[in-house]
């Protein structure tokens, strides 16, 4: 006997139905009888839930349920269509409502589908350790919490960095400062800009925070921010870039420098001599104004400047000797005249010192940048904008309060002939004179918590 058919429940009566071919010799139950002529509020009382009857369609893609039990969509969506492991809370399978479910995977999440259907009988669900809890949400739970305000002022670092540092901590409430669109530092609003505008979207600086949540998120954002709103603290900087005359080809000006201040001051440089891949070299606090004596007492060592910051920490200090010069960027024909339009920009050279401390704990992060340039006539290339002609070093060390530190590796070699003689005499007779002159860039770096 071959019977066909899928076996649903139905709660609204305690009856159930089959869609099969049934022998003629298989008996027929009668259906359940009615209560009928009993007064309001007696009888033999609710009829129990039915029991789970698990809904088996395979690797389903598709589902189309009509009139089941809650439980059973939970069951058959994680079982045949999610695949995974999970609970269902008694709660959960005791509630006796009825459902109709349609869903096809094709066209969406089965799991976001979940969620919504889950959500709006009252049901929640989380994912602990790949098993997926589906749970009744209490009612206290489900209702909104009044929101606040809460206004507070920072006492050491922006509004809107405070804003961004605890806004995952409390993303269902609001900032006022916040856009949806970040810009740096520099590029903000410094006013007010019309709600309607595409200024309005960009981050705005602001001296006052502003939130609008729940108690908890605010008292969230109490315990937080005078953790977060401390001072950034500040470094003073101190620098000397040494430009180094070199006559041996196999020396390197940090070499000379390693060797002059071991000589000098005693430092304990290793065995014999600097390494000759080596290009860095710390020393203790206490000797930075011996090396820099040490230094100057070379002739070989020339100053080439020698700034002395106070730079907040996070924040970018600059020192540039030089000149601006402009240069042509770009070429434009706005109009059917053909007159060409130039844009210009100007671009710096000479000494350019470029430094970035952030405070930590144990160290001062410290991004370092070094240009000597300079301008000359191009040759090449387009004739209407001049060559620079540039040095330049960029590093990032981790320095200890106080501690001083000796680099090198800017290396510029020069060429030169010289020819002399009178016009009317054999060329063969003209004096001539070649120069080889090579210098090295040595930086000599200091930085201290202020």
């Amino acid at each position: 006997m071959k019977v066909r058919g899928l076996l649903l429940w139905f709660v609204a009566g305690a009856s159930c139905a089959a869609e099969s071919a049934v022998p003629a010799s298989m008996p027929v139950l009668p259906p359940l009888p009615a209560v009928v002529g009993l007064p309001s509020g007696v009888g033999p009382g609710p009829l129990p839930a039915p029991p789970l009857v698990p809904l088996k369609m395979g690797n389903a893609k598709s589902v189309d349920l009509r009139f089941v039990n809650v439980a059973q969509v939970i069951d058959l969506v994680f079982s045949d269509m999610l695949q995974s492991q999970y609970v269902i809370a008694p709660d959960v399978l005791a509630d006796s409502r009825t459902v109709s479910f349609r869903f096809d995977r094709t066209k969406g999440d089965i799991r976001e589908v979940l969620g919504e259907f889950l959500s709006s009988l009252g049901f929640g669900m989380v994912t602990k350790n790949g098993v997926d809890y589906v749970f009744k949400v209490k009612e206290e739970d489900r209702k909104e919490p009044d929101k606040e305000a809460f206004v507070y002022v920072p006492k050491f670092r922006a509004a809107d960095y405070l804003a961004r540092i605890v806004q995952p901590l409390v993303g269902g409430g609001q900032f006022t400062m916040n856009r949806s669109v970040a810009a740096p530092a520099g590029a903000r609003a410094k006013g007010d800009a019309p709600p309607t505008s595409a200024a309005a979207m960009v981050d705005q600086s602001s001296d006052t925070m502003v939130f609008l949540g729940s108690a908890k998120e605010i008292a969230i954002l109490k315990a937080v921010l005078p953790q977060v709103d401390t001072k950034t603290g500040e470094v003073a900087v101190r620098a000397w870039v040494y430009e180094v005359s070199i006559e041996n080809d196999k020396t390197t000006g940090f070499q000379l420098a390693a060797s002059l201040l071991g000589g000098r001051l005693g430092i304990s440089l290793g065995v014999g001599t600097v390494d000759e891949n080596a290009n860095a070299l710390r020393l203790h606090t206490g000797v930075l104004d011996a090396a820099i004596a040490a230094l100057d007492s070379d002739s070989r060592f020339h100053v080439v400047t020698s700034p002395n910051l106070r730079v907040e920490s996070g924040k970018h200090g600059r020192l540039n000797v030089g000149q601006s010069v402009p240069i042509i960027d770009s070429v434009s024909y706005p109009n059917s005249s053909g007159a060409p339009v130039q844009s210009v920009t100007y671009q710096d050279a000479g000494v350019i010192f470029d430094v970035l401390p952030t405070v930590r704990d144990d160290v001062i992060d410290t991004d370092v940048t070094v240009e000597i340039s300079d301008f000359q006539k191009t040759t090449t290339g387009v004739n209407n904008s001049p060559t620079k002609n540039t040095r330049k070093s960029e590093t990032t060390m981790a320095l200890h309060d106080g501690e001083v530190v000796v680099m090198g590796g800017l290396s510029q070699g020069k060429n030169s002939a010289v020819t002399s003689g009178v016009r009317w005499l054999p060329s063969f007779m003209d004096g001539r004179a070649l120069s080889d002159s090579r210098s090295d860039i040595v930086l000599v770096l200091q930085v201290s918590k202020v």
